[in-house]
């Protein structure tokens, strides 16, 4: 197989994201995915055994790219919004909702999403619990909650569905601005 850190592999895995993101599901074949990487559909098969392999690499570097602006979000000024704006950004929420759909027919492709999701999912109650100390006595509810509201505004917004979306946001700001002041204080 081909080295891992190599560019040929990464220029793959890009592809598949174009790919994905462009086409959708259906759009991803090997053929596809070589043809936009402008390299040839046997070489895919040396870096990636399988079209498996290669979505669950791309997967794997989501996960990476999420965890390093987890990361970032944590240390900025206001790391709960930065959070909840790591949360809400629909930059990738293409690319999510595709991988989502092939993780129903791939079982190691959805075994892999729910176990990146858990660690992130606990690492973020972590996180929110210890931002907020005494203020919550549910982090991992108040971070579902907070999961699920984001996802939810930026799926109906791609849709074209906006109602009560702006109320919904004004009162997170005015949260996000209430325990802004109190960690400030």
């Amino acid at each position: 197989m081909g080295l891992e850190g190599s560019q040929t592999r990464a220029r793959f895995i890009d592809a598949a994201e174009e790919v994905l993101c462009d086409e959708g599901m259906p759009g991803l074949t090997a053929r596809q995915v070589a043809a936009k990487a402008g390299l040839k559909t046997q070489l895919l098969y040396y870096y990636f055994r399988t079209m498996d392999d290669l979505i669950l690499a791309l997967v794997r570097r989501v996960n990476e790219h999420r965890m390093e602006r987890f990361e970032a979000a944590l240390a900025s000024p206001e790391p709960l919004r930065a959070l909840w704006e790591l949360n809400s950004d629909p930059s990738g929420a293409a690319l999510g909702s595709e991988l989502t759909s092939i993780a129903t027919h791939r079982e190691a492709i959805r075994a892999e999403i729910v176990r990146s999701a858990q660690l992130f999912r606990a690492k973020q109650v972590e996180a929110v619990t210890k931002l907020l100390g005494a203020e919550t006595k549910n982090g991992a509810g108040l971070v579902m909650i907070a999961v699920a509201l984001s996802r939810m505004i930026v799926a109906e917004s791609a849709l074209g569905l906006t109602d009560g979306h702006r109320e919904a946001l004004a009162i997170v700001e005015e949260m996000l601005d209430r325990f802004g002041a109190k960690q400030a204080g």
